[in-house]
């Protein structure tokens, strides 16, 4: 008996509710075309008839309409067979077929043409009908006459009812072989994840650090990722350590000169309290906003894009620099992911974008290129680049050198952290365009 809240009862409940409903699909499709197959072979019987008609249509000296011979079909003398024929000549009835007795059929209000019609009408007896009608100038010298012929739509129908018979038994069966099939399948299938849920719980309760490696290979790589996200723990633990430590560094200096500064209050020494502690403010923002990222590149389903988050950087850069009219590039980035959190990516392609842009004469151009698992994103600017021997000083959190630019001299600090975290790396180089080319190694997704 399966239990509701399952993965078993969910995936048979929704195939088999697939299964039903394709299968309903394909009786309907199957009845329409085999109705539209039947329907056609009933219009050829008529139309070859109607052109028995047409053949033998013709108006004597006397402007007499005769036929010089009747349709073939022994259905046509059958009294109400449902198979019939008429010509009509400005209303009124010249000639008919025996089955229709005394009675003339009908077209309602439609108005024959030169080309031939398929109505659905109502016959003598009520039955519906298939009928052929065409206007047909026989002798110029005299109206035209409207030929009429048809046949029963019970034959049709009866045609299709057998046919849906066996089509509507065929496919029950079938439906039922492939819930069968589904009820196995999912019943092999789910073994293996069974037994990770053991080894989870194994885990839980300290008997054992790792789930097994000893898996089927489709569900290895899911093994691999939940004995990854244990790993993971210790590495939040070291980060957080990290991020607090950065946090009470950043603080540190302002509250000194916050201190220092107390002892005059003149208007010249309150503005760089306030200035100072904004300092604060926007440094105690940025590491608790920092604390609350998480993930490295062992984090589950963790996959951004470069491209979306490159788009939203460019659009905020814009307009944080209308004033430089930047030229950005970013036409390289088509199909590069990143396996990590998109926040983590904002963080440190804004900060190289953001130093890009500060020294930038008039361009900066985003680069991505990913070769398997590695993804190499480049940020270049044209601006006077940074000396080889200058290198290392930058890329400590805190120096700086200019400090004619905004800044606190942390982001290279920053962005080399995280990408650290995600086993890869930052580089500091010449660019093409003559200024600083900074590329990051990152996994790629």
């Amino acid at each position: 008996m399966l239990k509701h809240n399952t993965l078993s009862f969910r995936i048979i409940v929704l195939s088999g509710a697939w299964i039903v409903i394709t299968l309903v699909i394909t009786a309907l499709l199957l009845v329409y075309f085999y109705y539209d197959h039947a329907s056609q072979h009933y219009d050829e019987h008529v139309s070859m008839h109607l052109e028995e008609l047409i053949e033998a249509s013709k108006f004597d000296d006397d402007g007499i309409y005769r036929l010089n011979f009747t349709p073939s079909d022994p259905r046509y003398h059958d009294l109400y067979s449902g198979w019939y024929w008429e010509v009509k000549q400005s209303g009124k009835m010249l000639k008919r077929s025996q089955s229709l007795g005394d009675n003339s059929l009908n077209i309602g209000a439609a108005q024959p043409t030169e080309n031939l019609v398929i109505y659905e009408t109502i016959g003598p007896k009520n039955d519906k009908l298939r009928t052929h009608v065409i206007k047909l100038e026989v002798d110029p010298r005299h109206e035209p006459v409207v030929l009429l012929a048809t046949a029963p739509m019970t034959g049709v129908k009866d045609d299709v009812a057998n046919y849906s018979t066996h089509i509507i038994g065929s496919l029950v069966i079938l439906g039922i072989g492939l819930l069968l099939a589904v009820v196995l399948q999912v019943r092999v299938a789910l073994r293996p994840l069974k037994a990770i849920s053991t080894g989870i719980t194994d885990v839980r309760e300290g008997k054992a650090s790792k789930l097994p490696h000893e898996q089927l290979e489709d569900v290895k790589p899911l093994v691999d990722e939940l004995n990854n996200l244990l790993d993971h723990n210790a590495v939040l633990l070291k980060r957080a350590r990290n991020q607090l430590g950065d946090l009470a560094h950043a603080v540190k200096n302002p509250l000194t000169v916050i201190v220092n500064e107390a002892h005059n209050m003149e208007p010249e020494q309150r503005k760089l309290i306030i200035q100072q502690t904004s300092d604060i403010s926007r440094n105690v923002d940025h590491y608790l906003a920092r604390a609350r990222t998480f993930g490295t590149e062992k984090v589950l389903g963790s996959r951004s894009s470069i491209k979306t988050v490159v788009e939203d950087l460019v659009y905020a850069m814009q307009r944080l620099y209308q004033d430089s009219e930047l030229l950005f590039d970013f036409s390289q980035l088509d199909d590069c992911w990143f396996r990590g959190e998109s926040q983590d990516l904002e963080e440190m392609v804004g900060n190289l974008m953001d130093n890009a842009c500060k020294w930038a004469k008039g361009r900066v151009r985003i680069i991505g290129e990913c070769e398997g698992d590695n993804l190499v994103l480049a940020v270049e600017d044209d601006g006077p680049g940074i000396h080889e021997d200058s290198i290392d000083t930058v890329m400590r959190r805190g120096h700086r050198l200019d400090e004619s630019k905004p800044g606190h001299g942390q982001g290279l600090g920053i962005v080399k952290d995280i990408a650290d975290l995600y086993g890869g790396s930052l580089s500091l180089g010449r660019s093409e365009l003559g200024g600083l080319r900074a590329e990051l190694f990152l996994p790629a997704a």
